[in-house]
């Protein structure tokens, strides 16, 4: 039985959708002025282990992820650049669509709906809104009441004084400190559509419920998002939404990540202390770099540590080196009892994965299970060959696991070693017989500075390639 933590309760809830086994889950998207970094790639890699595990389990998902290609950041950088808004825009999507497919995560996506795709719905919540007299008008702006909707802190838990030191957008001309914007009225050479109110552009909050509603109506199952978006973002969509369908819950389960910290700070392109998640996978592979994040609870923050990022990229190679072991342990032998008995063990593996995901997607514990099945398979091959059946099935079963994570799909090559290493290798094995380990050690010290290691198994000698690791530079 799948739990969840509902920010909205705080607590964890049996993940019951309105539908029986469909769900419809939505997760904010890119604001589309620059490349996206490793922050975004934590939220958007963690909501895509999450919806892995959903479909996993037999839930049908439509997975909506928006993209905000109206902003004020991005009016301001095509300012800077000389280019139109929109256009800046579509340049960065491509972009992002390209790093979302090298990371995993487009392929699970189900629909990217952008917001200047949505004016007319936009526009329409918004005379819901005034008609309502949740929304009132001033100067061709239009600015949502908060003290009118009753329910505004349910979500961030925080109270109406506390929340007017947070980010609030300064206006004299609204009736409270608290208000925000439904729609901007147009300034000077700024991008604009025609509305009731004059020529001006919808403000950030009231975006994604307009979509929303079009997409899913006035309700729906799952909204995910980093733990920064709980307010002022999530608070005003819930405040759009309920006051304009006039029902609640807006949003059955909201579930929130962990933001990505530098030093302590959240990583941020205001604060320049980001790395973009194209120069990360010049460096690293995007399976290390999805293990890298699945070791900590999507709930908790991470402090960014390049280190740790390298340990994940050797975790992950001990991985794929028990893919390769099996491989190699393969013969000509029936399958047999003590098979079967291992068959059973990877049973007990599985279900205990299966009940780490289900307790709100736990992946540090999941994984804890597919290292110890890694080990074990490498106990058992150690002492004996296998069936080419066998050894079939458990590494389906392995890869399977890896899948909900994101690891473990990639097909294992053997490469062929240089001629000057295989001498290299056979000298060392005159070496080892003759009982002269030092020549022996020294040999295989200079094949590692070559790059290779060398493992000596029962079966014989097995070597892999040592990737070279690089550095991180932020922006």
């Amino acid at each position: 039985m799948l739990k969840v933590y509902n920010t909205l309760t705080r607590r964890k809830e049996v993940f019951r959708p309105r539908k029986n086994k469909t769900v419809d889950m939505f997760v904010c998207g890119q604001t589309v002025y620059d490349d996206a970094h490793l922050g975004h790639a934590k939220a958007y890699i963690n909501f895509d282990i999450i919806v892995r595990w959903l479909r996993h389990v037999g839930f049908k998902v439509k997975y909506v992820q928006n993209i905000t290609d109206v902003d004020d950041k991005i009016i301001r950088r095509a300012k800077e650049r000389g280019v139109e808004p929109l256009k800046l825009a579509e340049y960065y999507t491509k972009r992002f669509f390209e790093d979302m497919e090298a990371i995993g995560v487009k392929q699970n996506v189900d629909l990217f709906p952008k917001s200047s795709d949505y004016i007319p719905q936009i526009i329409e919540q918004i005379k819901t809104l005034i008609k309502k007299g949740y929304a009132y008008v001033v100067d061709g702006n239009v600015y949502y009441h908060v003290p009118k909707f009753k329910d505004y802190t349910k979500l961030s838990r925080i109270s109406l004084e506390e929340l007017k030191k947070h980010r609030i957008e300064p206006d004299p001309r609204k009736r409270s400190p608290l208000d925000f914007a439904l729609w901007k009225a147009q300034k000077p050479g700024e991008i604009a559509w025609d509305s009731p109110w004059g020529k001006g552009r919808p403000g950030w909050h009231i975006e994604d419920t307009a979509m929303i509603f079009t997409i899913f109506g006035p309700q729906y199952d799952l909204h995910g998002g980093a733990s920064e978006l709980i307010f002022p973002h999530h608070t005003n969509e819930i405040a759009q939404a309920e006051a304009a369908s006039g029902k609640k819950p807006f949003v059955k389960y909201w579930l929130h990540c962990g933001v990505l910290n530098v030093k302590g700070v959240k990583m941020s392109k205001s604060l320049r202390n980001f790395i973009t998640i194209r120069n990360t996978l010049k460096r690293h592979g995007a399976e290390a770099l999805r293990l890298y994040y699945a070791s900590t609870h999507y709930r908790k923050p991470i402090d960014f540590d390049e280190r740790n990022l390298e340990m994940a990229e050797r975790k992950l190679e001990m991985l794929y080196n028990t893919i390769e072991n099996l491989r190699y342990a393969v013969s000509d032998k029936k399958f047999d009892e003590n098979e079967e008995e291992f068959l059973k063990f990877t049973e007990e593996v599985k279900a205990k994965f299966a009940d780490a995901m289900n307790d709100d997607f736990n992946t540090p514990l999941a994984l804890s299970y597919l290292f110890n099945f890694s080990r074990e398979i490498n106990k058992f091959i150690k002492k004996r060959k296998v069936s080419k059946k066998f050894a079939e099935k458990i590494e389906r079963e392995f890869r399977g696991l890896g899948y909900i994570i994101g690891i473990l799909q990639k097909e294992v090559r053997t490469e062929e070693l240089p001629e000057r290493i295989k001498r290299m290798i056979e000298e060392r094995e005159r070496a080892r017989k003759r009982e002269d380990w030092k020549t022996a050690d020294r040999i295989r010290d200079e094949i590692k500075k070559l790059g290779y290691i060398l493992e000596d198994t029962p079966e014989g000698v097995r070597w892999k390639r040592v990737k070279a690791i690089k550095k991180a530079s932020y922006c």
